[in-house]
């Protein structure tokens, strides 16, 4: 696994969804001043693995190398598999920072899998997780194409896992404070489909306003600055 150090006190550990990889995180993580070390994974998880369950076991071995507890800073599938993370490694984990997380709620991708029609998915997948169309760009649908065309069989299979996932079966487990940053237009996994689970547990969550599904991305500094006040 790729992971890429950034030197900022704080340790965020940055985990990309199901097809982006760290790319989404660029504009991000520069623009936290209360974070002291970033660790950005560069791969997207469709690459790392094919279940939570491994996937987690991966991350986890990634902590282990880093010295003192970090705040885990997760997108899409990305953020339900650092609840996880925290649930297992309780002593590794300082916060959970959720945005778009799968398990509360269905997830909604009607799109068909194929490697065959690689190009035309990540096409369709860029409308679907952008509320702003000047960042549907041609540098984006590019990069998800690639995961689409080498990694097809594990997102398969991660998209089947991801509407069996229940945050509430995790969130008892955990210890530590846990935030939720959500676009207001995330047609994903849709805010009404979360608020049932996160007001049950008493998760903090702050909206973004015309915002999709990956609000680091689409709103980078308007994310960076919650973050930041997560933090503090």
């Amino acid at each position: 696994m790729k992971i890429d150090k950034f030197d900022n006190t704080k340790n965020l550990f940055f985990v990309s969804g199901m097809f982006a990889g760290g790319w989404i995180w660029q504009e991000t993580h520069p623009n936290i001043p209360n974070a002291a070390h970033c660790f950005v994974m560069d791969d997207p998880l469709c690459k790392l693995g094919a279940s939570v369950d491994e996937l987690s076991i991966k991350i986890i071995e990634e902590l282990e190398k880093i010295n003192h507890p970090v705040t885990l800073v997760g997108n899409s599938l990305g953020s339900f598999i650092c609840l996880n993370i925290a649930s297992q490694v309780p002593d590794k984990v300082d916060k959970v920072i959720i945005s778009g997380s799968a398990g509360f709620g269905e997830v909604i991708l009607p799109i068909k899998i194929s490697n065959h029609n690689y190009y035309t998915v990540a096409q369709q997948f860029v409308e679907l997780i952008t509320f702003d169309k000047k960042r549907r760009t041609e540098q984006v649908t590019q990069k998800l194409a690639e995961s689409f065309k080498h990694y097809a069989r594990n997102i398969v299979r991660l998209m089947r896992e991801s509407n069996q996932l229940r945050a509430e079966n995790l969130l008892p487990k955990i210890q530590c404070p846990i935030y939720a940053i959500w676009g207001r237009d995330d047609i994903i996994t849709p805010l009404a489909e979360t608020l049932e689970v996160i007001n049950h547990f008493n998760i903090q969550l702050t909206i973004i306003n015309q915002c999709g599904h990956s609000p680091m991305f689409e709103k980078p500094h308007e994310f960076a600055a919650l973050v930041n006040y997560c933090l503090d």
